[in-house]
């Protein structure tokens, strides 16, 4: 019969085979673990490497990994397993709960039979809430198993400084040994190098590219500063143009030149100072509707303003259907050209008027425009007039008065100048006597001259060219026109039609 009696060598012998094959087991594992996660220098990574380590060999299902913030006030979870909600981000005060006391003691917490101790738990389990109520205010809601039974919370410590703690739970009741513990002690240990390290350098990484972002932008402004400087002149001149439609051009050229101060100040000098009004406004204005009549009176006055720019003309302001224009400020080419280039703008405009006739009488506007104008010359204050707050760029005195009367008596699409005016521009313009008539505020007559026709003044380069035969119809707005080789074109092609022995 064999003998049943164990050997004692032979038990001693596979003791030590067992020892020897899990101190064997534990270097490799070590070795694993500390290979992968030392590969990465991604703090997520490093830890969800290590997790996965710790249920590939140990079978822990449910952990996680949290880091000791920089106040290291709280700790924030970096990397959880087994958990359905990740919890990422939430937060546990140092000294509060399992993990937080392990955090304060720096030492391995060991927790069973916890089906026995709920109460207890639920104190870990409102520890978030807690926090809430201090100063951290709210976090995520920190994972964990509700029927837990067994916890070990490990400190991550590199030298005597913490790093953070590893986490494990499990529903079954006290799986973990005190070899298991001192093995899982190494392991996080070695995560707490490998999460130290990768935290320097994403430190370093943030720094060099904060670093870098200002090299990019000190390069960028270098590279990009004319670009810059032409945006921003882009946008300036788009708020010029928008605030050019308050003013006439030469006030807005003078005002951003610096010729002309944003101040209250006049000066006493010589204009010629036009004035014209539409004849039976006031009954186009019970005649048509609201649109209509402000869109037949935005053509009117649009038209009238390119005609005045393109002469030169200082546009003071419309007064309803009346426009006042003055020559002389801020910029003057001498009395008599500026005189002169006034009565040509008014000529230039009774026939541009000519044209809108037509063009209304397509739409319906059955009922003539008919204006009278007036220009005088003479000594006027003109300037910045108003409150400090608000100015108004214009013109005064008996001069503007003149012009207004003389406009008033003027027939329908006529223009009646002064004497002085006519004295001025005799030479360049054919100009008939009429009656003499009394001003207010003028104590002599004052000799009136209604314009004829250009005699010397060559047209305007800019000016409206309009005519009309059977068979053709021509108007050119040279001012107006914006594309030069689209209108040579058509010029071209209309030229062929009509001598088709050029096309052969």
């Amino acid at each position: 019969m064999p003998n049943e009696t164990a050997d004692p060598d032979h038990l001693q012998l596979d003791e030590l085979k067992k020892r020897l094959d899990r101190k064997t087991k534990e270097v490799e594992i070590i070795q694993q673990v500390s290979s992968q996660i030392n590969a990465t220098l991604d703090l997520e990574n490093i830890a969800k490497a290590m997790l996965s380590l710790m249920d590939e060999y140990f079978g822990f299902k449910y952990t996680m990994i949290l880091l000791l913030d920089e106040d290291e006030e709280a700790l924030s979870v970096l990397a959880t397993h087994g958990y359905e909600d990740e919890g990422l981000g939430a937060k546990v005060k140092v000294g509060m709960g399992v993990i937080g006391m392990v955090a304060k003691r720096r030492k391995l917490m060991r927790m069973a039979n916890l089906g026995q101790q709920r109460a207890y738990m639920q104190t870990i389990r409102q520890q978030v809430t807690q926090i809430t109520d201090t100063e951290l205010g709210d976090e995520v809601p920190l994972p964990g198993l509700k029927d837990v039974e067994s916890q070990v919370a490990i400190p991550m410590m590199l030298e005597d400084e913490l790093v953070g703690v590893f986490s494990v739970e499990s529903l079954e009741f006290n799986i973990f040994d005190k070899g298991d513990e001192l093995l899982i002690g190494i392991l996080a240990n070695q995560a707490a190098i490998a999460l130290q390290h990768a935290r320097l350098f994403q430190r370093e990484q943030q720094r060099l590219e904060e670093l870098n972002e200002a090299h990019r932008e000190l390069a960028d402004l270098n590279a990009n500063l004319e670009q810059k400087v032409e945006e921003r002149t882009a946008e300036l001149l788009e708020l010029s143009a928008k605030l050019a439609k308050y003013f006439s051009p030469q006030v807005y050229d003078s005002i951003f030149s610096g010729k002309l101060d944003v101040t209250i100040q006049t000066q006493r000098k010589p204009l010629t100072v036009f004035f014209s009004d539409l004849q039976g406004f006031t009954e186009l204005t019970e005649r048509l509707e609201p649109e209509v009549l402000t869109e037949l009176l935005t053509h009117y006055l649009t038209e009238m303003s390119k005609v005045a720019i393109r002469w030169g003309g200082t546009i003071d302001k419309f007064i309803g259907d009346a426009i006042l224009v003055f020559f002389g400020d801020p910029v003057t080419k001498g009395s008599r050209e500026d005189a002169v280039a006034c009565v040509s703008m008014a000529v230039e405009m009774l026939e541009r008027l000519d044209s809108l006739r037509s063009f209304w009488r397509e739409r319906g506007v059955a009922r003539p425009l008919n204006v009278r104008i007036g220009i005088h010359t003479g000594v006027c204050t003109v300037g910045n007039f108003g409150s400090e707050d608000r100015l108004d760029y214009t013109v005064i005195g008996n001069g503007v008065n003149l012009a207004s009367r003389l406009e008033s008596n003027a027939d329908l699409n006529q223009i009646l100048i002064s004497e002085d005016t006519y004295l001025l521009v005799k030479k360049d313009i054919r100009c008939e006597k009429r009656e003499v008539i009394s001003v207010k505020g003028v104590s002599h007559p004052v000799q009136t001259y209604q314009v004829v026709e250009l005699i010397n003044t060559p047209a305007h380069k800019d000016a409206m060219l309009e005519h009309a035969i059977p068979g053709l119809s021509l108007a050119l707005d040279p001012f107006g026109l914006e594309d030069h080789d689209a209108a040579r074109r058509l010029l071209s092609a209309a030229l062929k039609r009509l001598n088709p022995k050029s096309e052969e």
